[in-house]
């Protein structure tokens, strides 16, 4: 049984959302919009999320671009960056049908959002495996408006090895290659923001070590409360605060730890425990819904294959107009309010407002 809200905790919740800056720094909705648009649908941001955005009165959706490994084994590298490129222009077509939806570069643009309350879509890489070992794509991305990269997802590439995925339970050894240093080095010259969110172990220590920035971990969780390798050790999660990073609440049931139902509670659980390790101005929302996005590639895969069996569900919350429960759980827990409007968007806000650049 998950954990139960009274009435009065959501309504504070809902107002909170309403009155300040709310954040989810990762979402895979750029390759959600690219499999929807070869299916031949049309205003996915409209039909699938504006409603449910509004509803929890969102301002910014972290978007990355994330290949998915069928087409880096059948292409190749040359595959990956037309995929990534694929993405990057349905993303830009569909927010620009959209009044009070644009794509932020700048803090003069995510200002804009905060002042004029629209809903700002930043962009960044869930790994660099498109680039292959070429550096120089880096400004061809920053000139797309990329802000942001992983070096890499669950996987191996030219720069560093990723963690294991978020249903296996096993360390993947290896540090950052010297290619990858430089892409960090590249990265922070950029003025883009790196997450550590998929990187294993070893490249972390190496990224700890090497960052001269602060960076993020976008969508992970505290390893102590669950034990998967996407979340983050004490040590990981001290040396990211030492830095000056963030870290994003992961809503996947894998990650928090979830599988028994009680989605509110182990949320909850991570997010107290990382303001006790690290302080709550250094936690986040970055919830991962994938359910919508794995709809999407399975509808698409049945066009084509009706032997296609239908995704299980993953995520903790519906939607994202679910998220004011978990702000609510939070109050009711005790947090304090000045720390739970943090938690929901300022912190990750105050972050950007450091990192990106300034026009």
């Amino acid at each position: 049984m998950d954990i139960r809200i009274k009435e009065e905790y959501v309504k504070k919740a809902m107002e909170l959302h309403q009155k300040y800056p709310v954040v989810d720094a990762h979402l895979d909705l750029a390759g959600e919009i690219l499999l929807r648009t070869e299916a031949g649908e049309k205003n996915i941001i409209r039909t699938y999320y504006l409603e449910n955005w509004k509803k929890a009165g969102i301002n910014l959706i972290m978007s990355s671009v994330y290949v998915p490994n069928h087409i880096l084994r059948a292409k190749g590298t040359e595959g990956a960056w037309e995929n990534a490129m694929q993405q990057i222009e349905v993303l830009k077509r569909d927010c620009k049908s959209l009044k009070n939806v644009m794509i932020v570069t700048s803090v003069k643009e995510l200002q804009q959002v905060l002042d004029e309350n629209k809903i700002g879509i930043l962009i960044y890489m869930e790994g660099l495996c498109c680039i292959g070992t070429d550096l120089e794509k880096l400004e061809q991305l920053h000139a797309l408006g990329v802000r942001g990269a992983a070096l890499t997802w669950s996987r191996e590439n030219a720069l560093a090895m990723g963690c294991c995925k978020a249903s296996e339970h096993r360390q993947m050894p290896g540090g950052l290659s010297e290619l990858g240093r430089a892409a960090v080095r590249k990265i922070e010259e950029l003025s883009w923001f790196l997450d550590v969110s998929h990187l294993n172990d070893d490249g972390f220590e190496d990224v700890a070590m090497f960052a001269g920035r602060p960076f993020l971990a976008t969508h992970s969780c505290a390893r102590a409360v669950y034990d998967n390798y996407r979340n983050l050790t004490d040590e990981q999660m001290r040396a990211l605060t030492e830095k000056g990073g963030v870290m994003g609440l992961n809503g996947c049931r894998l990650i928090t730890g979830s599988q028994s139902g009680n989605h509110l509670e182990m949320l909850c659980l991570h997010a107290e425990y990382e303001a006790r390790k690290i302080g709550a101005e250094h936690v986040g929302f970055g919830f991962d819904l994938c359910d919508s996005y794995d709809r999407a590639e399975y509808a698409l895969r049945k066009k084509s294959d009706e032997s296609a069996k239908p995704p299980k569900e993953a995520d903790c919350l519906l939607d994202h107009g679910q998220i004011p429960l978990v702000t609510a759980a939070l109050i009711a827990r005790g947090m304090r309010e000045e720390d739970v409007i943090g938690i929901i968007g300022k912190n990750f806000i105050n972050f950007l407002k450091k990192t990106l650049p300034e026009e």
